[in-house]
């Protein structure tokens, strides 16, 4: 697999397999697992919650794997396991057994999913990653709008067995052959070759403790936007039902997969010369104004098509702006594990998001939960705006395009 829009394109559908099985799929078979093993739902959020966290403290780890082993043999050994250990969810006799797969598919789960995927491309396209990521984004960014309708007719139809059964039946027949066809790719090393200026010139990447202050405020920020995502992100179309749309809430909710692939599209063309800090806050910012729509007044119809649209904005910059933010701050050397390092904070402290969202609303109420969510996007864009002013005195945001 030689062409880089064929490589972009193999990645884009293996994530769409497993953010749309891995974690797009779960609120929607929850319940109906709730129900066999006779459980409360937001015991099994916690169990996501707790594996959640496993994995953020084991991505430095396996991030190193992606450095020295090269990022597509990683993914297509991960694919391999997601497809063993969904077939084996499938069969979970019961609630102990099927906790402890969960925890293993999390565990494993950085392997397979943005941050892989990213190496991946750094490591074959090291002269032009943003635009490379920004395009992967795009395909990827309709797992949402695919899977949660999938989901629900397969849960339907075969149950939540089933759709787990189908699940590890697309990791087998499909992520893992197009990982490999990526691992056979030949690996090209940025270091030795001449620097190549992309189409947005930045400046040298930092190093000694500028590096380190940025990179401190920069998982702090990604940690708590994270956190909101990852709430609201579970629960959406639990939420949106809560406020009495009915199927309104699930034709509002699929709005987020095309607002993802619109702003993705605006990031590839208008604002491709703007340096990624810039654009990470306008996606940062976009959160706390998602949710301060689902609290004002008005007509709840309107107001959720226009939340979805919002959040899906910047969820949709978030997951560039995870990749090509560390790139443009500290350079492709060392990525892999830069960006499992950057997944333990973000682990650390937001695996607990939607166990706590699910939580507070069972307790408090809904509104509550938002209130709480909207809070902690706030201290996410504050986080951000300190380090955008730090490296922004330093002349770090003076780029030519």
């Amino acid at each position: 697999m030689r062409s880089p829009l064929a490589m972009i394109a193999a990645l884009g559908v293996t994530q769409i397999i497993g953010y749309g099985s891995l974690y797009y799929a779960f609120p929607i078979m929850a319940p109906a697992v709730a129900q066999e093993f006779g459980v409360s739902e937001p015991l099994l959020f916690g169990l996501l919650s707790a594996g959640l966290l496993l994995g953020g403290l084991a991505a430095p780890q396996l991030g190193g794997l992606l450095d020295r082993m090269g990022a597509p043999r990683v993914m297509a050994a991960g694919s391999l396991l997601m497809a063993g250990l969904s077939a084996a969810l499938a069969l979970a006799p019961s609630l102990p057994v099927y906790g402890a797969l969960l925890l293993l598919i999390e565990l494993l789960s950085f392997t397979v999913l943005y941050d892989a995927a990213f190496a991946t491309l750094a490591q074959r396209q090291p002269q032009d990653t943003r635009r490379a990521i920004t395009r992967l984004t795009l395909i990827a960014g309709f797992a949402s709008t695919l899977f949660w309708p999938l989901t629900g007719w397969l849960v339907d139809h075969l149950g939540w067995r089933g759709a787990q059964g189908i699940f590890a039946a697309l990791h087998l027949g499909i992520a893992v052959p197009l990982h490999l066809a990526l691992a056979a790719r030949p690996r090209r090393e940025a270091a030795p070759q001449p620097v190549v200026r992309p189409p947005l010139a930045l400046p040298p990447p930092l190093t000694g403790a500028a590096a380190r202050q940025a990179f401190v405020l920069l998982g702090l920020s990604f940690a708590l936007t994270g956190m909101a995502i990852s709430a609201l992100g579970v629960h959406l179309v639990p939420v949106l039902l809560a406020r009495g749309l009915g199927e309104t809430a699930y034709l509002a909710a699929m709005v987020m997969g095309p607002a993802q692939v619109l702003i993705r599209l605006v990031d590839a063309t208008l604002w491709r010369h703007l340096h990624p800090l810039q654009v990470a806050v306008v996606s940062a910012a976009a959160i706390p104004v998602a949710l301060a729509l689902l609290l004002v007044p008005g007509p709840a119809g309107l107001l959720a098509f226009a939340f979805a649209l919002c959040f899906g904005a910047g969820g949709g910059l978030s997951s560039i702006v995870r990749g090509s933010v560390p790139v443009a701050l500290f350079g492709v050397t060392g990525l892999g594990q830069r960006l499992g390092r950057l997944a333990a904070i973000r682990s650390v402290l937001g695996a607990s998001a939607p166990f706590l969202f699910a939580w507070a609303m069972a307790q408090l109420g809904a509104q509550a939960a938002i209130c709480a969510a909207l809070a902690v996007a706030l201290a996410g864009v504050l986080a951000l705006v300190m380090l955008r002013r730090q490296i922004d005195r330093a002349g770090a945001l003076s780029v030519s395009a």
